[in-house]
């Protein structure tokens, strides 16, 4: 990427962030909204990174910190890195929405999966990041961000069990890289069966990052 197009990627994703943020604080307003609609979380990671990397949604540490993927998520993550051989740094990190979906009860706030209204609400702005910083490889985590990439290729998404730790390549309005989609890094806390999995993916992905050197 050269200085100038790098430039012109910031300018567009900047101006993409200004708006989805007018987005959702029009959403706010309205009653019960089921969102944390006011504190967003946006991408974060240099914009020439090689590798760029997609979950679901901020989670509550997310959203009251102000970054994708701290606390015990960032800790997970970390440890994906670590595993990969490669730094955080390396990497541009982002969401495909990027606010806290949220179900209110009088006792708790939680959590809850994006609805597809929301995760195509969202892709405009998934498909500037990904324009922005034509990575070499881009890796998802989890089901949401997987349906998400292939909605923007115009495809039918496969499912995570028969796709992850399978290296492909997609093209977005002429950018082609590779795809690697991996199971959500908390995954092995609630299915241990999956821990063996997803540290041979996690080699298979350094591999591939390792040969972006050469």
């Amino acid at each position: 990427m050269t200085m100038q197009s790098e430039t012109s990627g910031r300018c567009a994703l900047e101006e993409a962030y200004t708006q989805e943020r007018e987005r959702l604080f029009a959403l706010a307003a309205k009653d019960e909204p089921q969102g944390e609609y006011r504190k967003l979380v946006f991408g974060e990671g240099a914009r020439g990174a090689r590798i760029l990397l997609i979950g679901e949604a901020p989670g509550a540490e997310e959203t009251k910190l102000g970054h994708p993927f701290v606390g015990k998520a960032g800790k997970q993550l970390d440890a994906l890195f670590c595993r990969f051989g490669v730094m955080r740094e390396d990497a541009f990190i982002t969401n495909v929405v990027k606010y806290r979906p949220v179900i209110r009860s009088e006792k708790s706030v939680r959590n809850r999966t994006p609805l597809p209204t929301e995760v195509k609400a969202a892709l405009p702005l998934l498909k500037t990041e990904l324009l922005s910083i034509a990575p070499k490889l881009i890796l998802t985590l989890g089901n949401t961000p997987l349906k998400a990439v292939f909605a923007l290729v115009g495809q039918k998404p496969p499912s995570i069990g028969s796709a992850h730790g399978q290296m492909q390549k997609i093209e977005i309005e002429g950018i082609t890289t590779s795809l690697v989609p991996l199971y959500h890094p908390a995954s092995g806390i609630y299915n241990r069966a999956l821990v063996e999995v997803m540290e041979q993916d996690a080699a298979f992905v350094g591999s591939v990052v390792h040969s972006l050197e050469d």
